[in-house]
């Protein structure tokens, strides 16, 4: 009722379902992640160095928003990183995301994902090494757990950023945040997901990110844990969840974490 009679469905690939009307946006979706939006988006939104969804009302599932009404922006576009890169300073080794309302892909929610992962159907169909890190993913491990340890989109990339002007931006569906290391955002927004396209520009995004810290970072050591988080962020996130709608963007997806798997190997 409060979205009007006739609400515009925003409804993508997921769990929630999203509508549009009357200068508002609704969803509706599993509890814990809409816990999460409700949580930023209110007690939380002072404290954000990002633009967030204006919270107006929310309950057991679903969440009611002022709608943020900007632009998609170009895929090209990696000026949003340097919100991104503000966020993951401002909460490094925060106590506040390791709140259980949070998730922990890469720590306490990992053996179970993991254990998901191998018996899922896709295990088999995996090549080498991928197949390899999966069953013993300890190098891996080595290479992301001494990261610090921020808030994390969780889904960063450029189809969740709204623009208001080129330096105004809204981040969108936060549903997937917790804690992790800052590599596991930007693996997503340079290598995408099963569902989303990667960086046309890893590199470059690489870059305007790395500009924007300002604590001391070797690049090629961040690289190396971007890449990591990639394919353990596939392994434990993605791979158990994988259909046959975008067989293409799938396979992709699969050789991309696989050459990734090569280089950290070598």
């Amino acid at each position: 009722m409060r979205l009007g009679p006739s609400p515009q469905d925003l409804t993508r690939l997921g769990t929630a379902r999203v509508m549009r009307g009357n200068g508002l946006v609704a969803k509706a979706g599993p509890p814990e992640r809409i816990a999460r939006e409700t949580f930023l988006f209110g007690e939380a939104a002072a404290l954000m160095p990002v633009g967030l969804p204006t919270l107006v009302d929310a309950g057991p599932g679903w969440i009611l928003m002022d709608d943020a009404a900007g632009e998609p922006i170009p895929t090209a576009d990696v000026t949003p990183l340097e919100g991104l890169a503000q966020m993951h300073e401002l909460f490094e080794d925060a106590t506040g995301i390791e709140h259980e309302r949070f998730r922990d892909v890469f720590g306490r929610e990992r053996e179970e994902l993991l254990s998901g992962a191998r018996d899922s159907a896709n295990a088999a169909a995996l090549p080498q090494p991928l197949a390899g890190l999966l069953a013993d993913p300890s190098p891996l491990f080595a290479i992301i757990d001494p990261q610090p340890r921020t808030l994390v989109h969780g889904d960063a990339w450029p189809g969740n950023v709204l623009a208001h002007g080129s330096r105004d931006f809204v981040w969108l569906d936060w549903g997937e945040s917790g804690a992790g290391p800052a590599s596991f955002d930007l693996a997503v927004w340079l290598y995408g997901s099963p569902w989303a396209p990667g960086s046309t520009n890893p590199e470059g995004a690489l870059g305007a990110y790395l500009a924007a810290r300002t604590t001391a970072f070797d690049p090629p050591e961040f690289k190396r844990a971007v890449d990591a988080a990639a394919v353990l962020g596939f392994l434990l996130a993605h791979l158990a969840s994988l259909t046959d709608r975008e067989p293409d963007l799938t396979r992709r997806v699969i050789e991309r974490r696989n050459e990734l798997a090569i280089g950290l190997l070598d």
